[in-house]
C-alpha cells in the first residue's frame, strides 16, 4: 500500500513539475494544472469524449466492470475514478452520496451548474472560477481539509493522497465525483449555500 501511494504521488509531482499552466489562468500564483485524466482516472479510464448532453439524464449506477455491492465500495470506485467519475459534461446525480449529500436538494445543484457552468465539469470562468460549480481556489482548497479528514477514514493513506493532490489543482480538473463532493462539503446541510447566492438565476 505504501508503495502504492508513493509511486501515485511522485507520478503526481512530475506531471505538475511538467505540465503548463492552464489557458486563461497562467499566473506566478497560479499552480500548474494537471489534468484530471492524468491523476485521478486509472489506466484505460479516461473520458473518451461520449458523455451526454446536459439535458439527458444518466444513469446514477456506477459504471464498472466488477460489481459493486454497498455504498462504501461505490464510493471508494468513484474515489478513484471510475469511468462515470471520467464524465466531465453534462447532468446526472451528484455520484458523492456521503455525509454531506442531501438527495432532496438536487434541484438546487442542477439549477446551480446549469447558471455557473452550463453543466461543464472543465469550465474556467474569468480565470479565478473553476469548474462545474465554479469554485474558487481558496474556497476548493478549504473543502478538501474537510474531505481529507473524513477521506482517510473511507480510503485511508491511498484516499489521503487523493486529496492532496487534488489541493495542488485548479478543480476544473477534479473528476466528477470529486467537484460533486466538494460542492457538498461546502453546501454543509444549507450553511453555506450563500457561495452560490445571487446571480442572474435565483436557484433557492
Amino acid at each position: 500500500m505504501r508503495r502504492r501511494i508513493a509511486a501515485a504521488a511522485f507520478a503526481a509531482a512530475t506531471l505538475l513539475a511538467a505540465l503548463p499552466l492552464a489557458a486563461g489562468v497562467a499566473s506566478a500564483a497560479t499552480p500548474a494544472a494537471v489534468s484530471a485524466d492524468d491523476i485521478f482516472y486509472p489506466e484505460g479510464q479516461q473520458p473518451t469524449g461520449d458523455q451526454p448532453a446536459a439535458d439527458q439524464p444518466a444513469d446514477p449506477a456506477p459504471a464498472s466492470d466488477a460489481p459493486i455491492s454497498s455504498r462504501t465500495d461505490r464510493e471508494a470506485a468513484l474515489m478513484r475514478g471510475d469511468r462515470q467519475a471520467a464524465d466531465l459534461l453534462g447532468w446526472m446525480p451528484s455520484l458523492y452520496q456521503g455525509k454531506w449529500y442531501m438527495p432532496a436538494k438536487e434541484s438546487i445543484r442542477r439549477c446551480i451548474m446549469d447558471r455557473e457552468s452550463n453543466f461543464n465539469y472543465r469550465a474556467v470562468g474569468a480565470g479565478t472560477y473553476f469548474g462545474a460549480y465554479q469554485m474558487n481556489r481558496g474556497l476548493a482548497i478549504g473543502a478538501t481539509y474537510t474531505m481529507q479528514r473524513e477521506v482517510a477514514k473511507e480510503l485511508g493513506d491511498e484516499g489521503v493522497a487523493i486529496v492532496k493532490a487534488l489541493r495542488s489543482t485548479n478543480p476544473n480538473t477534479w473528476n466528477r465525483y470529486w467537484q460533486d463532493r466538494a460542492f457538498w462539503t461546502i453546501w454543509q446541510n444549507g450553511k453555506g449555500k450563500h457561495h452560490w447566492r445571487g446571480g442572474g438565476l435565483n436557484c433557492f
